[in-house]
């Protein structure tokens, strides 16, 4: 088996209190469909791979990865890029990404260990945006719209900003040719300003919380 990621170096901090919430739900988005492949077909070829899908989100980083055999690295390369470069966001599906961000918003009292990190990260840096919450604030997560993370994608999915890793038994070369073929509609470099690019300040402070509903 081997192993491609591809890591982009942004996360919640490069949002807005406007935006707050965009860099998870484009996570998501991001294997909704692409411009020549269906939510279901993106499914289908995975499965027919007998590949594993993974993405994640957080403060700094976004990363997406699929686990593969050897033979399928470039199809794997190929497929990580066309779902990075090519979504479409569709609003429709948008609307049911947001369903279930909210879902898991109504969950955070049994998810005891995140929503401790995340008003950790407040209560240090409750004056910049990594003090906020990675999903974003329930409320005003059910407001962005499709071109909000599209605004975000121009904004930080870019070829400076972005490393592909493979590892495993594969080959480099390979693996350079496959991600210069299938990543080339990216631009190199940022074409809008970043956004929270300065250094996050951190507040020494207390914070005290009761919540009934955490046992």
């Amino acid at each position: 088996l081997i192993s491609i990621g591809v890591y982009v170096g942004s996360g919640s901090r490069d949002e807005d209190l406007q935006t707050t919430g965009t860099s998870y739900l484009l996570q998501k988005m991001i294997a909704r469909g692409t411009n020549t492949r269906s939510k279901t077909q993106l499914a289908q070829d995975i499965e027919n791979m007998g590949a594993r899908y993974s993405a994640h989100s957080d403060r700094e980083f976004n990363r997406f990865g699929l686990q593969v055999f050897s033979g399928d690295a470039q199809r794997a390369v190929g497929l990580l890029g066309d779902m990075i470069c090519n979504a479409t966001l569709n609003s429709a599906e948008l609307e049911l990404v947001k369903d279930e961000v909210s879902m898991e918003h109504e969950d955070n009292h049994n998810r005891f260990e995140e929503t401790t990190i995340e008003n950790a990260h407040f209560n240090s840096y409750r004056e910049h945006m990594l003090g906020q919450p990675i999903k974003g604030d329930r409320d005003l997560t059910n407001t962005l719209t499709v071109n909000q993370l599209r605004d975000y994608h121009t904004a930080n999915y870019y070829g400076d900003n972005m490393v592909v890793v493979a590892t495993g038994d594969v080959s480099h070369d390979s693996i350079v040719d496959a991600v210069e073929q299938h990543f080339a509609s990216l631009p190199k470099n940022a074409t809008v300003p970043t956004k929270n690019a300065d250094k996050a300040v951190y507040v020494p402070a207390i914070l005290f919380i009761r919540d009934d509903e955490m046992y």
